[in-house]
């Protein structure tokens, strides 16, 4: 009966060890991480390649050619550390994030629409609030249930679809911007509204297009 029951939860950790890289992969996000880290690993073997060639050929390290390998080889290191952690999150958080950037800043600026992301995140590691996107967003009195949804999402898409327009896109690039780690933001920055809140301004940011001026302001928590 032991020997059963032994053999039942080997196949059982057997089937979870597959299937974790299958549910992975069924993540385009993911499988585009994977093939961007891929590239990246690619045009580092090229460079490692490029500046032994050079000093075989006598450069030595401090020269010009060999610098602009070795910085070629150090971007494609950052880019890969940028992937990876990209890659930690599905394509819902990702839908779901930009479809709030949209609503929260998605006609005002790159920086305002980053750092209305970038404080979701924050909000998603901080133990006060929930610790997924669709938690933070879907939290009573803070964002909008809405924005968690596929069909707003969709109209965003079908919007820009009609008028030629590309919003969904571009928030959607300020999102991954925010996950990939490369928007500077204080970790306590919890807080973002056109009023100051929280314990004290980190940064408030004004924007005017022309039809429409606020002030955005960005909170410590």
């Amino acid at each position: 009966m032991m020997k059963k029951f032994l053999i039942a939860t080997l196949l059982c950790m057997a089937l979870t060890v597959t299937m974790v890289p299958m549910a992975f992969a069924a993540d385009s996000n993911y499988t585009e991480c994977m093939a961007a880290i891929q590239e990246q690993r690619t045009i580092q073997d090229q460079a490692h390649q490029t500046a032994e060639s050079l000093r075989k050929k006598g450069y030595s390290d401090s020269s010009a050619y060999v610098q602009a390998a070795k910085s070629t080889w150090n971007e494609a290191q950052k880019a890969i550390a940028g992937y990876q952690k990209l890659a930690q999150y599905s394509d819902e958080d990702i839908r779901i994030l930009t479809t709030t950037v949209f609503h929260e800043a998605g006609h005002t600026t790159e920086q305002l629409r980053q750092y209305v992301a970038q404080v979701v995140l924050n909000r998603v590691e901080d133990s006060r609030f929930p610790d997924t996107v669709k938690g933070v967003i879907t939290q009573p009195g803070q964002y909008s249930t809405k924005y968690a949804t596929v069909e707003a999402a969709n109209a965003i898409q079908a919007t820009d679809s009609k008028n030629g327009t590309y919003y969904y896109g571009i928030c959607e690039d300020s999102v991954k911007a925010a996950m990939m780690g490369q928007v500077e933001m204080p970790s306590n920055v919890l807080y973002q509204a056109n009023f100051s809140q929280g314990k004290g301004v980190w940064k408030s940011v004004y924007f005017n297009s022309g039809w429409y001026a606020s002030t955005s302001y960005f909170c410590y928590g």
